[in-house]
């Protein structure tokens, strides 16, 4: 009998990822020791290495299952903690030490009606808050090669990191920064977050659209109760999110995770429509918070009525969503 060597490396990477965070759920494996699961990566490469050297003999599957087995255990790690569970230091990359040199301390103002704010952070800490008027502030510390860059105008400001990629784990780009938008302008807000972590609370602001990618980023709160905005899409891969949802004003969106674990919180008396979708691998605990299912849709009693109205699509594969966790949005 002939075994089909990528369905059997496709077969043991599959077990794996349901197969670690099942253990660490039932506690026969301590978190703890998921989260050191990046450790195994060199293996990936000694498991490449095996099917070389093999690949001319009747071992040389082995290889393959070395390769998709230490995925499978690093991305049910991801799954089963969260990339909070995981420190950016580790990598060589995040946030600044405390007492970092400062990189840059820009200032500047909108002169008023819509304006566009991209933020790219690679490597980075993020905090972004708001405050009165039209003005922006942008603090920044960390390694001079983690120097932003800053581009503004009377109606944008766009702030990245340098250019250049960042190989884990022997990465040394580490940045802090501190953004202060003011709440006079209507904003177009996009965030990108590579590899790093966000605080973001915006109090106050008034946005017609906010975007916001996240990619291998450690613990990342985003606070939207006393926002307004209009739309809301967000993607997240290898990524621990929690979210608070706005307490007064409607919002539409679409959010999508990837080996990601997502927490959302309502306030009381805001209703609640939460589209999903039909994958195996993505889990919710929204019928166990008291909402109703209608097709491919769950919401809460008396949702027409609501003076509040959020409307959200929740999918993605590898990916749970918890609706008012026990401990709230961190």
């Amino acid at each position: 009998m002939s075994v089909d060597r990528r369905l059997l490396n496709w077969g043991i990477f599959l077990v794996l990822l349901g197969g670690v965070p099942l253990a660490v759920a039932q506690g026969w494996v301590s978190s703890d020791v998921v989260a050191r699961a990046w450790e195994l990566w060199p293996l990936v490469l000694i498991g490449a290495g095996i099917g070389l050297i093999l690949s001319a003999t009747p071992f040389r599957a082995l290889g393959g299952i070395i390769v998709s087995a230490t995925f499978g255990v690093m991305l049910g790690a991801f799954v089963a903690v969260g990339f909070g569970g995981f420190t950016m230091g580790s990598f060589g990359c995040g946030a600044a030490d405390a007492g970092a040199p400062q990189l840059l301390a820009r200032t500047g103002s909108f002169a008023g009606g819509e304006s566009t704010v991209r933020l790219e952070a690679s490597c980075a800490s993020v905090t972004l808050a708001t405050g009165p008027g039209a003005t922006w502030a942008v603090d920044a510390h960390g390694t001079e090669n983690a120097r932003p860059l800053v581009d503004d105008g009377a109606d944008r400001l766009a702030v990245r990191s340098p250019d250049g990629s960042v190989v884990f784990p022997f990465g040394t780009r580490q940045a802090s920064w501190t953004v202060t938008l003011g709440t006079d302008p209507q904003l177009d807000l996009q965030v990108t977050l590579n590899a790093g972590d966000a605080e973001v609370n915006l109090d106050g602001a008034r946005l017609t659209r906010l975007r916001m990618e996240g990619n291998a980023i450690g613990s990342t709160r985003l606070d939207l109760g006393g926002a307004t905005v209009e739309r809301l899409e967000a993607s997240f891969n290898a990524a621990d999110v929690a979210i608070l949802l706005p307490a007064s004003a409607d919002m539409t969106g679409t959010i999508e995770g990837n080996a990601a674990s997502v927490d959302l919180c309502a306030p009381a008396g805001v209703g609640l429509r939460l589209l999903v979708d039909d994958n195996l691998t993505a889990s919710d605990n929204y019928d166990a918070q008291g909402l109703t299912r209608s097709g491919n849709a769950w919401q809460t009693p008396g949702y027409a009525d609501a003076a509040t109205q959020i409307e959200l699509r929740t999918i993605g594969s590898a990916v749970s969503y918890t609706l008012n966790p026990e401990d709230g949005c961190r």
